[in-house]
């Protein structure tokens, strides 16, 4: 069966950085299963993956913008050292979660939220943290075997309109 929009497809992967080491990878991970056509994985490698077949393997370059998007200079930001209570070591390299609160008159006021972060550096005074995505701004590699094609089960046409609701939430 080749894929087609609405099949489920199963892929072992590997996903390369800009330079072309291996981020993480099925070995890792587990085989990746998405819906075709239902917009869960990157534009480009749906597109080079539409009529493939079981046992096919490809390797498919994603631009930045439709893998991790660009860097996001607003979630490389400081925050002073005072405010992370004694304990736990930090680490420059490492992430982190932190519980954030919007500031006053933005959506989501009186409520706090886990953000991840990585520790960029360490100061005296303060911390400076990055929360964007580490392949944020590079084109990644994406080498993909498709291990299946089939039909969704009704469990997976419900986690399919369970997920498009979130992401109409979050909008």
């Amino acid at each position: 069966m080749n894929i087609a929009d609405g099949l489920i497809v199963v892929l072992s992967y590997e996903l390369l950085d800009a330079d072309g080491k291996l981020f993480e990878s099925s070995t890792d991970d587990g085989p990746m299963s998405y819906m075709q056509g239902n917009e869960e994985i990157p534009t480009p490698l749906e597109e080079a993956l539409d009529g493939a077949d079981i046992g096919d393997k490809l390797e498919v370059t994603v631009p930045a913008i439709d893998a991790f998007g660009d860097q996001d200079v607003e979630g490389i930001f400081s925050i002073p050292r005072a405010d992370f209570p004694e304990g736990p070591q930090l680490i420059p390299g490492e992430w982190i979660q932190l519980n954030v609160a919007p500031e006053a008159g933005e959506e989501g006021e009186g409520e706090t939220f886990e953000v991840e972060a990585r520790v960029v550096e360490i100061n005296d005074d303060s911390v400076i943290l990055d929360t964007n995505h580490p392949l944020a701004g590079q084109d990644v590699v994406f080498k993909v075997e498709v291990m299946e094609v089939r039909e969704p089960t009704e469990e997976d046409l419900e986690m399919a309109e369970e997920e498009a609701q979130e992401e109409s939430q979050e909008e």
